[in-house]
């Protein structure tokens, strides 16, 4: 039991819609290697599923990734190879938004290359930069993936706590990211005249 309170410890399991009716709910973080018959079982145990019909049942997913602090320059090019350049979940950054973004970091830079430019790579100050100085730190040791989160920023210079903390430094990110797109002259994709891209 709890020492505080000689309460029963208990989970909350976290259900997330699936469907336009709200007929299906997803288990979120159900991953398992258990059988789909022990599934039943043990999941049916939890207060309120006794007589759920289970439509699509956990599994445990392999999460393949490249050792980027080894490998990979900032500018998501191999160290070994400047034509080559690796990006989403395989090079450790987690989440579709995470994925996005480094794919559009290497994006810029091979555009770059094709266009005799200089390569960039994204302040440390913004959730990109932050990331991408991660994943590619080669000091780095014990590599595992990571999503975009505010203990990845440098910390700031004035003392500042919570909320606070939070969006002072959302508004450095932003200040940071667009001093990094002017100066670059990085444009959106539809402003750019089309070009063909070989590597």
């Amino acid at each position: 039991s709890e020492p505080r309170s000689s309460r029963r410890p208990f989970a909350v399991v976290q259900l997330r819609q699936d469907d336009a009716e709200a007929r299906l709910y997803n288990m979120v973080g159900f991953q398992t290697k258990m059988t789909y018959p022990e599934q039943r079982r043990v999941l049916r145990m939890i207060p309120g599923l006794e007589k759920a019909e289970f439509v699509r049942l956990g599994s445990i997913h392999r999460n393949t990734f490249v050792d980027s602090p080894r490998l990979l320059r900032p500018t998501l090019q191999l160290k070994t190879r400047d034509d080559l350049f690796l990006t989403g979940q395989m090079v450790g950054v987690e989440g579709y938004v995470e994925s996005a973004a480094a794919g559009l970091l290497a994006g810029i830079n091979a555009a770059n290359i094709v266009m005799n430019r200089e390569l960039v790579v994204p302040p440390p100050e913004t959730a990109v930069g932050s990331l991408i100085a991660y994943i590619t730190d080669a000091t780095r040791r014990d590599f595992q993936p990571m999503n975009a989160n505010y203990g990845l920023m440098p910390d700031l210079k004035i003392r500042a706590r919570g909320r606070e903390k939070k969006i002072e430094m959302g508004a450095r990110a932003l200040a940071a990211i667009d001093g990094w797109i002017d100066r670059n002259q990085i444009q959106s994709p539809t402003s750019m005249a089309p070009c063909e891209v070989r590597l």
